[in-house]
């Protein structure tokens, strides 16, 4: 049954999403749901404060005095300069994709946390707001994002657009709304002009331009800015996500059936953020499987880099446009973000340092004629076996040397995702790495405390003003 067969009175469902938000309390979630979204908030809060000196982060930062003379209310996390809540949303958001080390839905290709957490953070300090009503809106966004990446069955990326930013000012917009104890129809407005600054264009997927990185700030920022419209009494239109003009069809041009259901079904009793996963690298999620085997075959065998012959790769074949071709440009990179979506550098990389981390992709990394002449020898090739199930996260690593030996080692589901879950341990460290060398050990481990029972914290910008200001 499609949408339109609901009957005449049926609300649409941008209204029916803000009336479960409205309603929704951490009561109704299961403690592993609560818990998991915490461990989220753990994990990005690190990543932004990891990319607060990066050249991108600071730029952007930079640029919002020149674009908008400052601004005042608000500060980015890690920033000491006064700022409008909006270009703190904007500068968080860059900062959460700058190092490529956001968490990832696996079936839509989303990043939910840090677009819904970038604008929240700027919008809790308009007003105090408890670590409850901070966790619920941050588990309410991100449920939100997830499902709408579930409605098409055409891949955001096959048609151009980056689904985390193009989707999620959609879920910022809902997240915001209910940090200011909006009502739903005023929410419903929001996400109804929200559709007209969903934007994000994957060019830059081609030559590794600086503009992907800015999408997340943009999507955070102009969440908060449908949502400062709504509160003025202007409105959106209602039926943004199924109209005839609405965005889906207006988006992907293709006759198609949209699973319009996803958004709604079982909303509240099937939580699809169980099914975000960390990044234990910072890059494509889809490359990290191969990290994974690369790193593995390196530490159980024996042997020279020079010996490499081949470096084969199967990886599924969707993926060959965004990560694997053309050939020639992953190998010879332009910029660090550029590497994050290069199979060839990455795999090389990986297999040359024998590490990855926050400091991967640095410009020496781009420029060693080592890791250059391993990405020469990669070679990528369609897996049919990954193919037939886009929810796993599978790579094959086979590496032959020059005396015809063949190792190989595959990786079917990485760590952290939903059939191979990471435990509390794995984001604490990650935290601790991201954090070394930007905050001391002390104020680590107190901040790892804190995040973990945020849920139980009075104003949370008591906690994270340190870190501000």
């Amino acid at each position: 049954m499609s949408i339109f067969d609901q009957g005449p009175n049926m609300p649409y469902l941008s209204s029916r999403m803000a009336d479960w938000v409205v309603g929704f309390s951490l009561d109704h979630a299961p403690a592993e749901v609560v818990h998991n979204t915490k461990l989220r908030i753990l994990d990005q809060i690190g990543v932004m404060l990891a990319s607060g000196s990066l050249r991108t982060v600071e730029a952007a930062r930079r640029s919002l005095q020149d674009s908008d003379g400052g601004g005042r209310g608000a500060y980015a996390l890690g920033s000491r300069e006064e700022t409008s809540p909006a270009g703190a949303a904007f500068v968080n958001g860059v900062a959460s994709s700058a190092l490529e080390f956001d968490d990832t839905h696996i079936k839509s290709n989303i990043h939910p946390t840090g677009v819904v957490l970038a604008a929240l953070l700027a919008e809790a300090q308009r007003a105090p707001v408890s670590g409850r009503q901070f966790v619920e809106a941050v588990l309410a966004g991100t449920e939100i994002l997830c499902r709408l990446g579930l409605v098409s069955p055409v891949r955001m990326h096959e048609v151009g657009f980056h689904p985390t930013s193009v989707y999620g000012v959609f879920a910022a917009a809902y997240a915001v709304a209910r940090l200011r104890g909006l009502p739903a129809d005023v929410m419903a407005h929001a996400v109804g002009t929200a559709g007209s600054l969903s934007a994000g264009s994957i060019s830059a997927f081609q030559d590794g331009a600086d503009s992907k990185i800015l999408h997340v700030g943009f999507a955070a920022a102009a969440g908060i800015r449908a949502v400062a419209l709504a509160a003025q009494g202007l409105t959106g239109p209602e039926a943004i996500f199924e109209g005839k003009f609405g965005w889906y069809r207006s988006y992907v041009q293709a006759d198609v059936e949209f699973r319009y259901n996803a958004l709604t079904d079982e909303l509240g009793s099937r939580w699809e953020v169980l099914n975000i996963a960390p990044k234990l690298y910072p890059c494509a999620f889809t490359l990290m499987p191969f990290i994974q085997a690369a790193l593995e075959l390196r530490s159980r065998h024996t042997f020279k880099l020079e010996d490499i012959v081949e470096i084969r790769c199967e990886i599924m074949q969707r993926s060959f446009r965004t990560v694997c071709e053309p050939v020639e440009e992953k190998r010879r990179l332009r910029t660090p973000w550029h590497g994050r979506i290069s199979l060839q550098h990455t795999v090389a990389e990986a297999l040359a340092l024998g590490r990855f981390d926050k400091s991967s992709y640095a410009e020496s990394s781009l420029r060693d004629p080592v890791i250059h002449a391993l990405a020469d020898k990669v070679v990528h090739v369609a897996d049919p076996i990954a193919a037939a199930d886009t929810s796993r996260s599978r790579g094959v690593v086979s590496i032959e040397l020059a005396d015809g030996t063949v190792i190989s080692h595959t990786v079917e589901d990485m760590l952290g995702t939903s059939r191979n879950p990471a435990g509390d341990a794995v984001y604490i460290d990650k935290f601790r790495s991201n954090l070394n060398g930007v905050v001391d050990s002390d104020r680590t481990d107190k901040l790892i405390e804190t995040l973990l029972a945020l849920d139980t914290a009075p104003d949370v910008h008591a906690i994270l003003a340190p870190f501000q200001q």
